[in-house]
């Protein structure tokens, strides 16, 4: 999705993304907050060409970029899994578990990690998340989450797009995507036809997010600085 994305730093602390304990949303007691049986995934495939490194690995404040995805995660979800095939370099995370992926390739793709995250869920569907989208928005989350109703993949249509990397994937894709896979398809949208899909429009979208700042993703350097000042910055704070 573009990064052409409004920052509000007053909004972000609304939206939940710089609370640590992620209870103070307004609304939200703590029967609301009950996690739900759905396992989250956090794909975070290695270095980045663009970035040069590992961008999970990028500090946003005291934390690095992952943490602050996972402990957005945590009060949502049964089981957070993150695939990667270099879990020694996530000693910070904890309550987690470490998924390599099921299919080895010289070059990383999302699909793999899909695949790898929804076959090692212990629950009948994921959520799926880049490792390079911070910003998540506790309230869009378990909209998503209420609003499962038994289809194959529940997912935000914004900008005429969907959005596969912020969406609610089942066990039943399992077969479609191993398809993609054999022939070398590797990409996600392909798949969509043979599975139930259910989108979410802009609209009920931006009721909780109104900027689409959950789908900002992180690309390059200027990206990234562009972030940290902006939203992680306490110096920007006052």
């Amino acid at each position: 999705m573009s990064n052409n994305i409004i920052f509000d730093k007053v909004l972000l602390k609304k939206q939940n993304h710089l609370i640590p304990n992620n209870k103070s949303l307004v609304g939200m007691d703590d029967e609301y907050m009950m996690r739900k049986d759905i396992s989250a995934v956090v794909l975070a495939g290695g270095n980045s060409k663009r970035m040069g490194q590992n961008k999970a690995l990028l500090k946003l404040g005291e934390r690095t970029m992952i943490e602050v995805i996972v402990e957005n995660l945590k009060p949502l979800f049964s089981e957070i899994i993150v695939v990667t095939n270099n879990s020694e370099q996530y000693p910070m995370l904890k309550g987690v578990r470490f998924a390599p992926d099921r299919i080895q390739m010289v070059e990383k793709n999302s699909l793999i990690g899909l695949y790898t995250g929804l076959w090692e869920a212990k629950n009948d569907c994921i959520f799926v998340v880049a490792c390079d989208m911070p910003l998540l928005n506790t309230a869009l989350m378990q909209y998503m989450i209420e609003n499962l109703e038994g289809e194959d993949i529940l997912i935000p249509y914004l900008e005429g797009h969907y959005q596969p990397l912020h969406a609610i994937y089942g066990k039943k894709c399992l077969e479609p995507m191993e398809m993609l896979l054999e022939k070398g398809d590797y990409k996600i949208l392909n798949f969509f036809e043979k599975v139930v899909v259910k989108h979410i429009d802009e609209a009920h979208v931006k009721r909780f997010d109104p900027y689409l700042q959950s789908f900002l993703n992180v690309n390059n350097h200027k990206e990234y600085q562009d972030l940290k000042e902006r939203c992680f910055d306490e110096k920007s704070e006052g």
